[in-house]
């Protein structure tokens, strides 16, 4: 590289780092992923001109950020209905608009939109010039249904911040620890270990990338990087977790954390991988189509934070579409409040979760909850 490109670079990474509010986040302000969500909200409210005046200057809490939420949707269905293709034809003929959304009851509304058409038509959700576009991701995720997403600059930007406010919530310090990251089979056209990685060296944090299937390179990697936390996929980590029984005493290599991600964890899975490394195993959850990293597992274990500024989120009847009460199981379904790019309204997960609206005992007060997540083995 050369030093002009050496110096653009840095001017690049620079800039970056001061969009970031992650970075002001500390692990001593209770739930970092909280944190960051409250600072993003009270920033949107800060700049706009209607929430400053229905919100004023009382503090956040759960039900004036359910108001919030109401008020971005609302925010962002006017949006789509003059750049989007998709939902102008989809609520054509319906009579919805921003001012038929006062309650969440009137969500339901509002059609669902189903995967099939994201992996039908991707640009027809297209709400901003395609030479304003500067990444594409592809996924067929667990639906066999290849579905393509664009993101602008500064979405990626948040997809980074809310990736190093997990990282925090899991315990990661900048000073002392260390990522391994572990992806050795990539089923996307992206590359997780790159991401990670980037948003590592964004946020501050050391990381590297072992992507070997060899149970004796990632030891190797681990005591010459005196790795403490790791990341892959949970079918990877928990076949490594059988392989490294033979080589390893629980805890012996220092590991505080390990982060399933990408697939399912069932409790044998976590039970046989904290076991093997002496530490906790917390689960992460994302979905390409909505921002490839969306929800984590704090120490407590007790269900995945959601980011809390990014998503609305409903859990609906499969069969029926009829929404349902907090702590009912049904399909997760969500709208993505944040993006410009190709913002998703009512999204089917094809997802089974439940919402847990209450505190959690790691500390955070106001964020969102989903439970254990299955899939939908419906038709």
């Amino acid at each position: 590289m050369s030093i002009r490109a050496k110096i653009n670079t840095s001017v690049r990474m620079s800039v970056a780092k001061r969009k970031l509010d992650s970075r002001k986040i500390t692990i001593k302000q209770g739930n970092p992923l909280e944190q960051w969500g409250l600072t993003k909200i009270r920033s949107d409210i800060k700049n706009n001109k209607e929430m400053r005046e229905f919100f004023g200057k009382k503090e956040l809490d759960r039900g004036s950020i359910k108001d919030y939420k109401l008020l971005k949707f609302r925010e962002l269905l006017a949006y789509v209905l003059e750049n989007s293709p998709y939902y102008q034809d989809l609520y054509e003929n319906t009579g919805i608009d921003a001012s038929t959304i006062k309650s969440y009851e009137d969500l339901e509304k509002l059609p669902l939109t189903e995967q099939e058409d994201l992996a039908n038509k991707p640009y027809h959700f297209l709400c901003i010039p395609r030479k304003d576009i500067i990444r594409e991701f592809t996924s067929s995720g667990t639906t066999n249904m290849l579905k393509r997403m664009a993101y602008t600059q500064d979405e990626l930007l948040e997809i980074v911040d809310s990736v190093i406010s997990g990282l925090k919530m899991a315990g990661m310090n900048s000073k002392d620890d260390i990522l391994q990251i572990m992806y050795p089979t990539i089923t996307a056209t992206w590359d997780p270990g790159l991401v990670l990685s980037k948003a590592c060296a964004l946020g501050g944090f050391d990381s590297v990338i072992e992507d070997s299937l060899d149970v004796n390179d990632q030891i190797r990697t681990m005591r010459e990087n005196g790795t403490t936390f790791i990341i892959g996929t949970s079918s990877f980590l928990y076949d490594l977790s059988k392989q490294v029984r033979s080589f390893i005493e629980p805890g012996e290599l220092g590991i505080k954390r390990i982060i399933c991600s990408s697939e399912p964890l069932t409790e044998e899975m976590r039970e046989e991988i904290e076991s093997v490394w002496g530490c906790k195993a917390l689960r992460q959850w994302g979905m390409t189509e909505i921002g490839l990293a969306n929800a984590i597992e704090c120490e407590q274990q007790k269900g995945f934070h959601l980011n809390n500024p990014d998503f609305l989120v409903e859990v609906i009847d499969p069969k029926t579409g009829k929404v349902l009460p907090a702590g009912e199981k049904g399909e997760l379904v969500v709208t993505t409040l944040r993006r410009k790019c190709m913002p998703l309204i009512r999204y089917r997960t094809h997802d089974i979760t439940s919402i847990i609206d209450e505190p959690c005992r790691c500390g955070a007060c106001v964020d969102q909850r989903i439970s254990d997540i299955e899939r939908w083995k419906g038709n």
